[in-house]
């Protein structure tokens, strides 16, 4: 069976490829440019009134994907002591935001009922797939660190990926464009999953074949994502959600 140290042999020096590096900065200049209107707008001009919990995701998100795209480019400077030492402070945030990430599910959640929405529980499945996908490729990332160097990057790009595709959902709910469900709602995320594919790309030009983290993170998440409208809408969804995701039933007092 292959190796990470096989895979690593069979091109150049991976810890200095650029690849990841600006795979990092493009993805942090797509996140930069999917929230002029929806936030930063709204918030320089007081027209948009956010919860608190709201501003403290969007700092742990936007420092995240900073973190994220400094630390590829330490690594792909040969810094990689910095690049670990940096590593504790990214591991550490990745928790929090995965503690942001369910507690605004909740607050969208209970906002949209707030509005009377009809079905309130739609759109969180999205989230729930988001941060589940974030958590366990998070995991990944972190068991693989000091042994599996290669598998440790691959895990951590596709963690990005997760986190993209929610940023480009703005793209097409904040502007006027036509909207042609279920395609408008998966494309978010399945023009993030493109990352993959160009990771694909990449270890076939490097290594010579597609490297098990890449194909595996391929063939689940761009399935998981081109099904998600289809469940979202689902009778099935909008009758088990509620007991999922209500949390003022789980936490006492928490509906008022």
């Amino acid at each position: 069976m292959a190796t990470d140290a096989s895979f690593a042999a069979a091109g150049t020096r991976p810890e200095r490829t650029r690849f990841y590096s600006r795979s990092a900065l493009l993805m942090l200049a797509m996140v930069l440019v999917s929230f002029p209107a929806t936030y930063f707008g709204p918030v320089l001009t007081g027209s948009g009134k956010f919860a608190p919990i709201f501003h403290i995701h969007g700092a742990a998100f936007f420092a995240w994907i900073a973190l994220f795209a400094w630390q590829t480019h330490l690594v792909a400077e040969g810094r990689t002591a910095r690049h670990r030492e940096w590593g504790l402070w990214g591991f550490a945030l990745s928790g929090l935001m995965i503690g942001l990430g369910w507690a605004l599910t909740i607050a969208a959640i209970q906002r949209r009922i707030a509005n009377g929405e009809a079905n309130p529980y739609d759109f969180a499945l999205y989230n729930v797939v988001d941060i589940t996908s974030f958590t366990i490729l998070m995991a990944a990332s972190i068991g693989s660190v000091t042994r599996h160097i290669e598998r440790h990057r691959r895990f951590m790009l596709a963690a990005a990926v997760a986190l993209v595709g929610p940023a480009i959902s703005r793209w097409f709910y904040a502007t006027p464009m036509p909207q042609f469900p279920p395609l408008t709602d998966m494309a978010p995320n399945l023009i993030a999953d493109l990352f993959l594919v160009a990771l694909a790309v990449h270890d076939r030009r490097t290594i010579g074949r597609v490297h098990p983290v890449t194909l595996g993170c391929l063939i689940v998440m761009a399935p998981l994502n081109v099904v998600e409208p289809f469940v979202a809408s689902s009778a099935w969804w909008r009758g088990v959600a509620p007991a999922i995701l209500d949390i003022t039933r789980i936490v006492p007092g928490m509906a008022g």
